[in-house]
């Protein structure tokens, strides 16, 4: 990250009383603000390649470490993981600001986010990019078990074995005693490692334990590599899990509750990178599904790479997302 945009971190106190850490770059002129959204296991840094870009080209952009991340606060009570709640967060965060044309980017559980912030403060919005993890609707969430077999019968092989190791008590202790484990794991080389380590159940559970690693990939550089450890070694992994715990205990389960129906669909612009080769994100669930539900438009890009595109090809990345940007929403801009 530019060093320039080191000392553009602040904090606040959201309306719940918890503290958010976060970087802020003003818009320049009357370009619209980009509001990047994290997931696991990740930090702000993690949108460096594009709060570069976009801060150089006179867009505003707002960062935060998520809730469980970094110089944000970590609750262990996985009540506080209430997405509506988290949302809120993110409003209070634009409207300290003072943002008012607002475009929200989401990866991995930030997608989960920005989905509900589409279907329930849209009009806060100009459009909305989904980065890999694709919209989905709220619903009670069934346990792993269920998931995996209903995997397995559409896909022919389970997705989400992973859940069945992050929700156990022991998964923070395991992975803290074995963070480059973890991280070989979820940032690697080979994003076909994924097929065992992430989709198999209790794959990835023995290799952290052992403390095995395979290899990194080369999009995590030592700068961000070292920022990553730093975050999850200071915080723990207690409170970043519950991001996980929170879905499987039921804490979002009655959200849908509060949508109607009609407003389960995008109504803004939307963009959409979806990753060929994230195994658990599958593109042939994760595009029907985006054009089912974003009846305000819907732009598709199709990367070749695996989870975390945003690194692994920032360039065409950037590019995509400022050009949809420019023809789709520059009538607002």
């Amino acid at each position: 990250m530019n060093e320039s945009l080191v000392s553009k971190y602040k904090d606040i106190v959201t309306s719940r009383g918890l503290t958010y850490h976060y970087l802020s770059s003003p818009a320049v002129d009357d370009k619209p603000t980009l509001l990047f959204v994290h997931g696991f296991p990740s930090i702000s840094y993690d949108w460096y390649h594009q709060i570069n870009y976009f801060s150089e080209r006179g867009f505003g952009v707002v960062a935060p470490d998520m809730l469980g991340y970094g110089g944000t606060s970590k609750p262990t009570d996985m009540s506080f993981f209430l997405h509506t709640a988290i949302a809120q967060d993110l409003l209070d965060i634009l409207d300290a600001e003072k943002v008012q044309k607002a475009i929200a980017v989401g990866h991995d559980w930030g997608a989960r986010i920005i989905s509900l912030l589409s279907m329930k403060h849209s009009d806060r919005f100009l459009g909305f990019a989904w980065v890999v993890v694709t919209h989905q609707i709220y619903a009670p969430f069934p346990p792993v078990d269920v998931i995996l077999e209903m995997n397995i019968k559409t896909y022919g092989r389970p997705l989400l074995g992973y859940w069945k190791f992050f929700e156990q008590d022991s998964a923070p202790q395991i992975i803290e005693k074995n963070l480059e484990s973890l991280i070989s794991v979820v940032y690697p080389d080979d994003p076909d490692s994924w097929l065992t380590l992430m989709n198999q159940p209790g794959e990835i559970q023995a290799f952290v334990e052992n403390g095995k690693t395979t290899k990194r990939a080369s999009y995590l550089t030592d700068e961000h590599h070292s920022r990553l450890l730093e975050s999850l070694r200071g915080g723990g992994l207690t409170s970043a899990l519950n991001w996980y715990r929170s879905t499987l205990g039921g804490v979002n389960s009655h959200i849908n509750e509060e949508i109607p129906e009609e407003n389960q669909f995008i109504k803004k612009p939307a963009f959409f990178a979806v990753a060929r080769k994230d195994h658990v994100c599958v593109y042939d669930y994760a595009v029907p599904q985006m054009e089912k539900y974003a009846t305000g438009g819907l732009n598709v890009v199709e990367f070749q790479g695996g989870h975390w595109v945003q690194l692994e090809e920032p360039e065409t990345f950037n590019r995509e997302l400022e050009g949809w940007i420019r023809d789709t929403l520059q009538q607002n801009c």
